[in-house]
């Protein structure tokens, strides 16, 4: 049996229109996906959706955007509890596996590698058009390599098993952070942090001053500052394609988004300067390579880093951006940004308290890559046999 087959004669492109048989129901554009996951799932009126709002889609159906491949908008459905509400945007293709010899799962996986990612977008940037675009007739002609199908399914489950490490060290960095920002709001937003007697300060009759920068009262010996006051912001170093294979991790508005041969040796938050992304704030650890679309903020002293990076949380910085076609976010908009300084004391019982969190969340981040490094370096001799699993 000849190993390497299309993926056509396992998959089918489903294009079944909903029944559009309620009122309200869930939209899924290609926003509304990615690197895996359904971002959305709030109800909304059927005469409000768009156009192209057409298709069903099942419980182990793959969803795939046919516009710019690299921006890895796809999802894998799975365990929703009502599918039947869901109704897709035209722009995304719905996969289905319609064969018992191909592991949806060990699918799921060669579609989202970085080989066919970088192959489908390199036919997609061939395409005639306005923008890079695949349909299914490319992607249905790609060889997969089909071995046996419990071999396919411990293949799955190998790079399933990393792929919820990865995502389990994410949830718990994103508890932490939460819990940093309460922890923020409590103390420099309400004024309750604890006073000299472990009280809260300001519901224990606190003495609170009016700030005129601010336009409110604050506790007495306080002040309050602008964030170019805090971080020295920086954009990031030149209009750089990342490839896959270069020895750092590069950063844009969307995270990690390539690799590249050149670094920034310091840790910085960075946060996403221009597209959909743009207001997101990730934490850059380590060597670093930051591309045009992000905006790094290097800590001014004597301030600690920790302390900066959860005052930016506090800002929402989404909701500060500017443009509609292109929407944008410079650090001339983040320079007039208040924040509060705390006196001193306070800094430093707040900066022991986080401290420990923020150290874990990136011990989480430098297994990620590590993870994620390890992924990608498997996935492809898996793919094709060049290491046998057992």
């Amino acid at each position: 049996m000849n190993r390497y087959m299309p993926i056509g004669d396992f998959v089918k492109s489903i294009s079944k229109t909903h029944k559009f048989d309620k009122k309200d129901l869930i939209f899924l554009n290609t926003s509304d996906v990615s690197k895996g996951k359904i971002l959305v799932d709030s109800y909304m009126s059927v005469s409000e959706m768009k156009g192209q709002a057409k298709k069903t889609i099942e419980n182990g159906d793959i969803l795939y955007s046919e516009i710019r491949p690299k921006n890895k908008r796809y999802a894998y459905v799975k365990n929703l509890l009502k599918p039947e509400d869901y109704v897709v945007s035209t722009k995304l293709m719905v996969l289905r596996n319609i064969s018992n010899k191909l592991n949806t799962d060990y699918l799921y996986h060669f579609l989202t590698s970085n080989y066919t990612v970088n192959y489908l977008q390199g036919r997609a940037e061939n395409r005639i058009g306005s923008f890079p675009q695949i349909t299914f007739n490319v992607l249905k002609v790609l060889n997969i390599y089909i071995p046996d199908y419990i071999i396919q399914t411990k293949i799955a489950k190998i790079l399933s098993d990393l792929d919820a490490k990865i995502e389990l060290n994410n949830k718990i960095n994103a508890e932490l952070e939460a819990m940093a920002k309460l922890i923020y709001n409590y103390w420099f937003v309400q004024f309750d942090f604890p006073n000299e007697n472990g009280k809260p300060y300001k519901s224990s009759g606190g003495k609170m001053v009016y700030n005129k920068e601010l336009k409110r009262e604050i506790p007495v010996g306080w002040k309050s500052g602008y964030l170019n006051d805090l971080y020295d912001f920086k954009y990031g170093l030149g209009n750089t394609n990342p490839h896959n294979g270069g020895e750092y991790p590069v950063y844009g508005s969307n995270g990690v988004i390539g690799s590249y041969d050149k670094f920034n040796n310091e840790d910085a938050p960075v946060i996403g300067h221009i597209g959909n992304k743009c207001g997101s704030l990730v934490y850059a650890f380590g060597k670093h390579y930051v591309t045009y679309n992000g905006v790094m903020c290097k800590i001014r002293k004597p301030y600690d880093k920790f302390f900066g990076y959860t005052t930016l949380l506090s800002k929402d910085l989404m909701s500060r951006r500017r443009g509609s076609s292109q929407p944008f976010i410079s650090y001339d908009l983040l320079n007039d940004i208040t924040f509060i300084i705390p006196e001193d004391r306070i800094m430093k019982i707040y900066c022991a308290l986080i401290i420990p969190s923020y150290e874990k969340v990136i011990s989480n981040l430098k297994q990620n890559q590590k993870l994620s490094e390890l992924r990608d370096w498997l996935l492809p001799m898996l793919m094709n046999g060049q290491v046998k699993v057992g």
